[in-house]
């Protein structure tokens, strides 16, 4: 299927919901709109660690190991996230790099829509995250549930971020 750019537009509109200014790497604005999605998933990763953060400390001082134990697990996974996101590869310079194929509009589409599964996965972490802690402090819920998926869903975003490589090596190949 040819993709065309009003195919990728539901997407774009639903990054844009997030992040003011993107475009959906528009000529002259890809590496901005890169850096873009990149910072948000990194601000994302953030809030998470820092909602596990106030969980792990008031279950290590309440003496609750299991529970900062989870917390902790969550912690470095999204340390690794954010590591894996500030290290990875990014495109984008000439009509992506120089020496590059030059970019179809289908290769746009599978990156904006890579991009936006990226960022809304991200924010369900957000908020089973702030599920979890709102768990803690209220008694409702199954709090460790809570913890236990949120490690998971950071550890899906992970992956599949790890997935947007192969997109962008994708575009780095010249075809003969």
């Amino acid at each position: 299927m040819i993709g065309t750019p009003i195919d990728a537009l539901p997407y774009i509109r639903g990054v844009q919901l997030i992040l003011t200014g993107y475009n959906g790497y528009t000529k002259g604005s890809r590496i901005e709109n890169d850096k873009m999605v990149r910072q948000e998933i990194v601000r994302a990763s953030g809030r998470v660690r820092a909602h596990m953060q106030n969980i792990f400390d008031s279950q290590f001082k309440a003496g609750n190991v299991e529970f900062a134990r989870a917390s902790k697990q969550c912690i470095e996974e999204c340390d690794y996230l954010i590591e894996d996101v500030n290290k990875a590869v990014a495109g984008m310079e000439h009509a992506f790099l120089s020496g590059q194929r030059s970019t179809t509009h289908g290769d746009l589409k599978k990156l904006i829509k890579h991009d936006h599964d990226v960022i809304e996965m991200i924010t369900k972490g957000v908020n089973i995250a702030n599920s979890a802690e709102h768990s803690l402090a209220t008694g409702e819920g199954d709090s460790k549930q809570f913890i236990l998926q949120t490690t998971q869903m950071i550890s899906s975003c992970r992956g599949f971020f790890g997935a947007r490589a192969n997109l962008l090596a994708g575009l780095k190949q010249k075809r003969k």
